[in-house]
């Protein structure tokens, strides 16, 4: 047989078989109505919790780093062999103590010839200012007896010259050379009175500004050649532990060059990031609460000591530091998870987080039951927490919140209590029979 003589006679059974079932189909409904009469009015199931009055605290989840606010990188100065550096990591070390020693002799001699200096500018200068000894002065007395003598000798031999050159007795240059000399006696006499006062005068002020400029000259440079030999020896600036040694003795050290580091263990923070939403509220004093993975199970509490003054410019996000209280043994560089209590709402009106509804038009609401409605509420949200949430309006306490079955309600829907027996009374703003009991703890 041919496909379309096969497709022909197809048809009416088709034809028959749709007309069945549709009679079928009519004739059925009737019935299943009338077999379930007020199926379709029946009101929804839901589970409804009273709202209670308690405290509230409103927490952020962190994450922060263990670090250390006073941790140096003690490097060289000076260039030359390491004669002493007998650290290991983990030392302690206390202020002022010696962690490394440099040879340099060049530095030492320097400061021995500086020395040497000072002493004899101070040696100087002590000797102006001690005035001339009796032996001096009674050497330049007779100094001056000698030339005042020699003087009268040169005037008498001038005075016979003048005469003979008169009568012509003697030549001319007698007679010049007799002048001459007594000038030059004169003159000899002249600064030996000179002398004699000065001695008995003492050193002139000036003469004393001089010398005292020498000897401060003499002691700036031995300071500078102290600085130099000193710059050799690095000691400890502060009580702490060594956390990283980089050089041995016998090895070359070269200016800039790292050779300790250390920290001050009591100068451990919990370094923290707070995203710019929460950045105004975080504020010295905050509690905290902080749990390390390299001690788990544990938790201890903290306090925030530092909040920095800026944001980040490309996190977007404010650093803050805590301190243990009371003081943890911690290590740099430990990861910490950190509760941070934001604030504290006490009697606060609280409703479980299920209860709250976010509608597309950017309402948040909540339905309560009264005399067996659903009745839509807009509430005024506070503080959140992992399973309550705070309602500063819109929700009274005791009053009876949706936590099931809200996704579809409708404000006046009647509803049916879940755990509500068919004659029970359905609650309204007194009934509380058939309400969930909602947990007593404070919300973290």
């Amino acid at each position: 047989m041919s496909k379309r003589k096969k497709l022909v006679l197809l048809l009416p059974v088709i034809a028959l078989a749709g007309a069945a079932a549709a009679w079928l189909a009519v004739g059925r409904t009737p019935q299943a109505k009338a077999e379930n009469p007020g199926q379709a009015a029946k009101a929804p199931l839901v589970e409804v919790e009273a709202a209670r009055v308690g405290d509230m605290t409103q927490t952020l989840e962190l994450t922060g780093e263990v670090v250390a606010t006073n941790a140096v990188v003690i490097a060289a100065t000076k260039e030359g062999p390491i004669t002493y550096c007998p650290w290991r990591e983990g030392d302690e070390v206390r202020a002022g103590e010696k962690l490394v020693e440099i040879d340099r002799e060049v530095h030492r001699a320097e400061v021995e010839a500086s020395r040497a200096a000072l002493m004899l500018a101070e040696a100087k200068l002590a000797d102006l200012k001690a005035g001339a000894r009796p032996e001096e002065i009674e050497k330049a007395e007779a100094n001056l007896a000698k030339w005042r003598a020699t003087v009268e000798e040169s005037r008498k031999s001038y005075q016979r010259q003048a005469e003979l050159i008169k009568q012509e007795f003697t030549s001319q240059q007698s007679f010049d050379q007799a002048r001459e000399r007594m000038k030059v006696t004169e003159a000899e006499l002249a600064a030996a009175e000179e002398a004699l006062r000065m001695l008995r005068a003492g050193p002139t002020t000036t003469e004393l500004a001089v010398q005292e400029a020498a000897v401060k000259e003499a002691s700036a440079k031995l300071a500078l050649a102290d600085a130099h030999l000193a710059e050799c020896v690095i000691a400890a600036p502060f009580d702490g532990r060594i956390a990283h040694v980089h050089v041995r003795p016998g090895d070359l050290a070269v200016p800039r060059s790292p050779l300790i580091e250390m920290y001050a263990p009591a100068s451990l923070v919990v370094r923290f990031s707070v995203p710019e939403v929460y950045a105004a509220a975080v504020r010295t004093g905050l509690r905290l609460e902080a749990t390390l993975d390299a001690l788990p199970g544990r938790t201890f509490p903290a306090q925030v000591v530092r909040v920095y003054p800026q944001l980040d410019p490309v996190m977007r996000t404010r650093t803050a530091e805590a301190k243990f209280t009371p003081p943890v043994d911690l290590m740099p560089h430990q990861f910490a998870r950190l509760t941070l209590e934001l604030g504290l709402a006490r009697q606060a009106v609280l409703i479980p987080t299920e209860a709250v509804i976010e509608t597309a038009q950017g309402e948040t609401i909540a339905f309560v039951v009264e005399a067996g409605k659903a009745v839509r509420r807009k509430v005024t949200l506070g503080i959140e927490g992992k399973r309550s949430v705070q309602v500063s309006q819109g929700i009274a306490p005791g009053e009876h919140v949706v936590v099931r079955g809200n996704e579809g309600l409708t404000d006046g829907a009647p509803v049916r209590i879940a755990g509500a027996g068919e004659g029970a009374e359905k609650p309204g703003r007194q009934g509380t029979a058939a309400a969930r009991p909602m947990a007593a703890e404070d919300e973290r």
